[in-house]
């Protein structure tokens, strides 16, 4: 087994707990073609935010003044609405257009190599996820100087705030994550510059929180690796949406709060059960193939490998191609992936 990992022409990095996943494999692109993509959707969908976010910081947006009727929220939810179809619609469109599909994207959830949902992992990722939203709020709330206007929290901005929030989950991560990395890495563009746009793009409509913004990019650097180490995106929008949720009906019902905090620590505590328990089924599961420790198969020569026996043979990494290629395949803990090395399996 190779103690690293060479992605896209990289340097090598070694395979640690931390080790981000490899890209998808796509075609080639242009900068000015990834970038021009990148920012007509972020613009398309953000302009306004940033806009008010300017104002906001600037002084000029006051709170809101209103009874929030039913008319008026009603309304409201059928726009939010309209800017989730309408954001899934343009990164789905301009992504078929270059290659890239949902599953690149990461719109799916981890499965097994059986095709069952791998319940572990996404609890894992979902802890992850509520870990970063919590540090980055704390500092938020600690050096933060400005808001978002509110308004009267009865029934109607209630039901209007649960649309909002799942609005916020979808599209930020969707178009200001997972977007801005698939498109980026396809054009070649070397990590430290996507670091940069990811976390300016995701900042720029935070700026009305004025100092507070650094714990909106601590939260944002955070989600960025989950998504880099998992590549699966729904958990990171779900955790999001519920994260913003608990913050709107909290401002009515104080026991959603504590409900949140309950769901928070059963996650802390059920990811390392689950991680504990398939590490232990991985090492049961491991064959020493005269190289170094691989996935073992248990349909012979075929590829890729299946059975509930393979889906906990190794951890994730790069391991001797199954197909008995002349290179190195990633397995991604549950499954063989299409991501191979181009270093021999037998170097030497």
């Amino acid at each position: 087994m190779p103690d690293h990992q060479t992605i896209d022409g990289d340097e090598p990095h070694a395979t640690h707990w931390w080790s981000i996943a490899p890209d998808p494999v796509l075609p080639a692109i242009t900068p000015k073609r990834a970038y021009f993509e990148v920012l007509f959707v972020f613009l398309c969908l953000f302009a306004t935010g940033v806009l008010a976010a300017g104002l906001l910081l600037a002084g000029h947006y006051k709170d809101l003044e209103t009874h929030g009727n039913w008319a008026l929220y009603t309304t409201q939810i059928v726009a939010v609405l309209t800017q989730i179809g309408v954001a899934v619609a343009l990164v789905l469109l301009f992504g078929e257009r270059r290659g890239v599909s949902a599953q690149a994207l990461g719109l799916t959830l981890p499965r097994h190599q059986d095709g069952q949902i791998a319940w572990g992992r996404v609890t894992r990722i979902s802890a992850w996820c509520i870990f970063a939203l919590v540090l980055g709020g704390v500092i938020n709330g600690l050096l933060q100087s400005g808001h978002l206007p509110t308004a009267q929290t009865n029934a109607a901005a209630m039901f209007f705030s649960a649309f909002d929030s799942i609005q916020a989950g979808v599209i930020e991560e969707l178009v200001v994550l997972a977007f801005v990395v698939v498109s980026l890495r396809q054009a070649g563009r070397p990590w430290w510059e996507v670091t940069v746009v990811a976390l300016a793009l995701r900042g720029s409509y935070h700026i009305y929180y004025g100092p507070g913004v650094f714990g909106i990019l601590v939260w944002a650097a955070l989600y960025y690796w989950i998504y880099l180490r998992f590549r699966s995106l729904i958990p990171l929008m779900v955790c999001h949406a519920a994260w913003d949720l608990v913050g709107f009906l909290s401002q009515r019902w104080s026991v959603v709060a504590l409900f949140g905090v309950l769901l928070a620590l059963g996650l802390w505590i059920a990811a390392p059960i689950t991680w504990l328990t398939e590490r232990s089924r991985r090492q049961r599961a491991l064959a020493w193939n005269g190289s170094g420790w691989s996935p073992t198969a248990t349909n012979g020569a075929d590829w890729p490998a299946s059975g509930p026996a393979v889906a906990m043979a190794a951890p994730p990494g790069w391991h001797p191609d199954p197909s008995g290629a002349n290179q190195w395949r990633w397995w991604d803990g549950y499954r063989w992936t299409e991501h191979v090395s181009g270093h021999a399996a037998n170097p030497g």
